[in-house]
């Protein structure tokens, strides 16, 4: 495995710990409700410093339509929104039968849940049945990733962003005898050497707590 000549650990706990965490007094009480079913279900939602960094860049970033891969019970769908940006429709997908009850329990704004289309299910399955989309979110079984990515592919046009979630992986995919042996380093790895070598997209990896790639198509 890779050394690195630093406390790794302390550099993970700074990571998460960012002194500028602010998402407004009315948007509080929501996050941490969604923080309460992370804890409650133990379930790797969107860590808050990619939420922050989604916040912050939506302004610029202006999607009308996103769509995401792996949304749990709404996390990722609370930093999209609370950006306040021109958002028209986030469609949600995620395969586990249990989470789409949390998402209905969490007390969203009735300006918010018209713009949130929920679907229990494949994510491939509902990505077939829409057209194009302005950002896409990959967050959900890392074995999917490049598969997804590839998918997207007839449904972004020129501009269209795609932010690949966990894509560094605790650096697993750097390591050839994990890789030899377990599949989602190996996929991961796969997944950035298409990407390092791809015509069709710009990228940009983000080195936050696990990472984050953010493409762009060409």
């Amino acid at each position: 495995m890779r050394e690195y000549p630093f406390d790794y650990q302390k550099l993970f706990q700074f990571a998460a710990s960012d002194p500028y965490q602010e998402v407004g007094d009315a948007n509080q009480s929501i996050l941490n409700q969604l923080e309460g079913l992370r804890s409650e279900l133990n379930f790797p939602a969107i860590q808050t410093d990619i939420g922050l960094f989604i916040k912050f860049m939506l302004v610029y970033w202006k999607p009308k339509v996103i769509f995401e891969m792996g949304s749990g019970y709404g996390h990722s769908a609370f930093w999209f929104l609370s950006a306040n940006t021109n958002i028209e429709k986030i469609i949600l997908t995620e395969k586990r039968s249990d989470l789409k009850q949390k998402f209905m329990s969490v007390n969203w704004p009735a300006r918010w849940q018209d713009k949130m289309e929920y679907h229990q299910g494949d994510a491939f399955d509902t990505l077939s049945e829409i057209g194009n989309i302005d950002l896409a979110l990959i967050d959900g079984v890392k074995g999917d990733y490049l598969k997804f990515l590839l998918a997207l592919k007839n449904h972004t046009q020129s501009g269209a962003l795609v932010l690949i979630d966990n894509s560094y992986w605790r650096g697993s995919f750097l390591d050839d005898e994990v890789v030899a042996i377990k599949k989602s380093p190996q996929k991961i790895k796969e997944l950035h050497e298409y990407i390092a070598h791809s015509s069709e997209w710009e990228s940009l990896f983000i080195p936050f707590v696990d990472g984050l790639s953010i493409l762009r198509k060409i």
